[in-house]
């Protein structure tokens, strides 16, 4: 069944049972859509609408060699060092 949501666009949209336990089964086309690589998703809930999407890990190599600073290298070779010089109790 296709219902058309507040910004013109046609959304599909099943009527599901809920079992004793609360569990609904997903639509079998969006599974294999969505969850090509999780079996997880993470449910939304906003007001009386509750979504779901499937769980996935960030890529946190889009993070990697972004940071700028200018404490000397040589600082990172020691954690408690590092940690004087970020706070600013370092030699200079």
């Amino acid at each position: 069944m296709g219902i058309v949501n507040g910004n013109g666009e046609i959304v599909m949209a099943e009527i599901k049972k809920v079992d004793a336990q609360g569990r609904v089964a997903l639509p079998a086309k969006w599974r294999a859509r969505k969850l090509r690589n999780t079996d997880e998703v993470v449910v939304v809930e906003r007001g009386e609408v509750l979504l779901l999407k499937p769980r996935t890990k960030p890529d946190l190599t889009k993070h990697f060699d972004v940071a700028k600073t200018d404490i000397d290298p040589k600082a990172f070779s020691d954690y408690s060092t590092l940690k004087r010089t970020i706070l600013g109790h370092g030699r200079e």
